[in-house]
């Protein structure tokens, strides 16, 4: 049972427990409430777990609290749930408790570090089959009665305290959860690009098209980006973030090779409508020997197959091989929406850029974007001279 005495730590239920699982329960009881932040539990009944509901499996293999677990262990109800991220942790932290004591049963905590109090886990146990969770970026809420004015009240009440960035972009990155696959948001400054002086002279219709078709509402299909390292295709994509309204997932590599998994299937479909941005894709994309991977199979399927009418999601590949050496089906017609070549800038446009630095420099040949606006900056690794071998 929860101890609900605002003023003195919280009692988790699970420190009767022994051996790791009651180590791993007292984390979350080492927190003294703000005295400033008052709570009146007095007329509120303390929550209780059903009975014979299994402790242990409140922890997942982490050790982390599985918040969907301890809704079932409070109520004996798989939820539904909102997540609202931008939220200003500080002012949410202060102000929930005071907004909607009447309200609340009970709370948990984790504190594993000595930071501000508004950056600990918080679940507050409410009235009407409601927790809210506040993560250290992100708040979850979790519920049963899509009808229930609490609900509403407490939804309200987080919207407004969402922090709109300009010229913020973001992308999705896919992270691992108990429950499987979820995208984390990650925010980054819209990088300022002049496309006629940092592209080539052709980019700029190449970026109209791009734009137009990945902004086009369920549509699938495919879009390979490719050139030598450094010729800015990855700063283009950060671009494309801030101009596209879709949501946009980064695949890292090592998940990339696994998109034949069940996990990632379930996540697509829960992510249908977006972006696949697949960097390096070179191990995806090139048929060895005139044999396909499967997740080759996956990339063609989702791009312009049973999956890729259904889902509607679109592909960016980036690559630095030949584009001769990728499998031929990926350049059909109807699958292949978009392609382009990223190669270094002529020595006019290479001058100019250097130019606007304030660096005098003489451009003897092509340079890539990364060697113009690092120029400066001294070669870290330089070929050892060879020594002649054998008889002078």
């Amino acid at each position: 049972m929860l101890r609900i005495d605002p003023l003195q730590s919280v009692n988790f239920p699970i420190c009767r427990g022994k051996g790791k699982l009651k180590d791993e329960a007292e984390s979350y009881s080492d927190f003294r409430i703000e005295r400033k932040i008052t709570m009146n539990y007095k007329n509120n009944k303390e929550p209780k777990f059903l009975p014979g509901f299994n402790l242990s499996s409140l922890f997942d293999k982490w050790g982390d609290l599985d918040i969907d677990t301890l809704f079932i262990g409070y109520f004996g109800k798989v939820p539904s749930r909102y997540s609202y991220q931008e939220v200003n942790m500080e002012e949410f932290h202060l102000a929930f408790p005071m907004r909607f004591q009447d309200y609340i049963l009970g709370y948990h905590f984790k504190k594993e570090s000595k930071n501000s109090d508004f950056k600990n886990d918080f679940v507050y146990i409410l009235d009407k089959e409601i927790l809210v969770i506040q993560d250290s970026d992100e708040i979850y809420i979790l519920f049963q009665n899509e009808t229930c004015e609490l609900l509403s009240d407490i939804v309200d009440f987080t919207k407004k305290l969402i922090i709109e960035e300009k010229n913020k972009s973001s992308i999705n990155l896919i992270i691992s959860q108990p429950r499987g696959l979820d995208n984390k948001k990650i925010n980054f400054e819209n990088p300022e690009i002049d496309l006629s002086k940092m592209y080539n002279d052709d980019f700029e219709t190449f970026h109209n098209q791009i734009i137009q078709i990945l902004g086009e509402e369920n549509k699938s299909g495919l879009h390979l980006l490719y050139g030598k390292p450094g010729t800015g295709k990855s700063t283009y994509i950060r671009y494309l973030c801030g101009l596209l309204k879709k949501e946009i997932v980064f695949l890292p590599g090592q998940m990339a090779q696994n998109l034949d998994n069940v996990a990632m299937i379930r996540y697509l479909i829960g992510n249908a409508n977006s972006i696949l941005v697949i960097e390096d894709a070179e191990e995806l994309i090139v048929s060895r020997e005139g044999k396909r991977n499967s997740n080759l199979s996956m990339i063609l399927n989702i791009t312009d197959g049973i999956l890729g009418e259904s889902l509607g999601i679109q592909i960016i590949a980036t690559f630095n091989t030949d584009v001769r050496n990728i499998d031929p089906a990926l350049k059909r017609k109807g699958r292949l929406k978009s392609a382009y070549e990223f190669k270094a800038l002529p020595g006019i446009k290479a001058t100019t850029l250097i130019k606007e630095q304030g660096i005098d420099y003489n451009v003897t040949e092509a340079m890539t974007l990364a060697e113009i606006f690092n120029i400066t900056e001294e070669e870290q690794y330089k070929v050892p001279d060879r020594k002649a071998v054998g008889f002078k």
